[in-house]
């Protein structure tokens, strides 16, 4: 049997937590804010998303 391919203990990317589809619907002025301020801070929407979400008092 090979060595390689096929799901080994510990390989992948690690989960932070659980994943859900959304859309959301914006401007495309906000949309635009939304794609520069990643672009600028080398974020992703999600993490962008997430830090918003985790400093608000949800």
């Amino acid at each position: 049997m090979s060595a390689r391919g096929g799901p080994r203990e510990g390989a992948g990317r690690k989960n932070i937590g659980v994943t859900k589809k959304v859309s959301v619907t914006l401007t495309s002025e906000l949309w635009e804010k939304v794609e520069q301020h990643c672009a600028e801070h080398k974020l992703s929407r999600s993490e962008l998303i997430r830090s918003l979400i985790e400093s608000s008092d949800l």
